[in-house]
């Protein structure tokens, strides 16, 4: 396992190097990749682990029950194999980003080079907190940004493959989140040979394949 985890990480961090950062007036307030521990990383609290497992296949369950076994947790201990970081909304809104943790390691909710995510709203009613699934997918980078739509902030889900990534920029529209602007990029080598890309506009669901993910990466049709 931990030969195909360093297999994994030179993958992913060759694709993140490649990702060009965002402009300085469009920084994120919170950016997490495949291989990157987030800051402020904590255990979840039992109720963030209970939506993650609700949210994830049974398949995911079992290999995280392996998981445990094999890391000599106690029996139900996911919260030992995740971590989530806060991210202020508001005064009586918080965000929480749930990951997979980097150690113990756990190939449960990790991909060829992506892993999964979810976004859950923390919110104070009458003294009493709730919570809401907002968003969960699987790439290699996500970014938590400034902007705000219906009291929640915007977002960017990222997919990479060897030859280049694909973004989805998503506002919150009172029940989910929705794209409001797309772009991919190729990468190439420069005289230096560092893997660069430029970042291309895109209409968003101008072609079958996900605008957050590049699998096959289908050429830069809409752009």
């Amino acid at each position: 396992m931990f030969e195909s985890h360093l297999r994994l990480a030179v993958v992913v961090t060759s694709l993140c190097a490649a990702v060009p950062p965002a402009s300085a007036h469009d920084k994120p307030l919170f950016s997490a990749g495949t291989e990157t521990p987030s800051p402020g990383e904590v255990r979840p609290s039992p109720q963030l682990v209970s939506i993650v497992l609700k949210a994830i296949d049974k398949s995911d369950v079992e290999q995280l029950d392996g998981c445990v076994a094999d890391q000599g947790l106690k029996h139900g201990d996911y919260a030992s194999l995740l971590r989530a970081v806060r991210i202020r909304a508001s005064s009586a809104r918080n965000l929480w980003f749930v990951r997979p943790a980097e150690e113990p390691y756990c190939m449960a909710l990790y991909g060829a080079h992506d892993f999964q995510y979810f976004l859950i709203e923390e919110k104070v009613t009458d003294s009493t907190l709730h919570y809401r699934l907002l968003f969960q997918n699987a790439g290699d980078n996500f970014s938590i940004y400034a902007r705000q739509s219906h009291g929640l902030n915007d977002i960017e889900a990222t997919g990479c493959i060897a030859t280049g990534c694909r973004s989805e920029r998503m506002s919150f529209d009172g029940r989910e989140y929705q794209p409001v602007s797309c772009s991919s990029w190729t990468f190439s080598l420069d005289r230096q040979g560092v893997m660069r890309g430029i970042p291309k506009e895109r209409r968003c669901g101008s072609d079958d394949g996900e605008d957050d993910q590049a699998s096959g990466l289908i050429g830069s049709s809409g752009s």
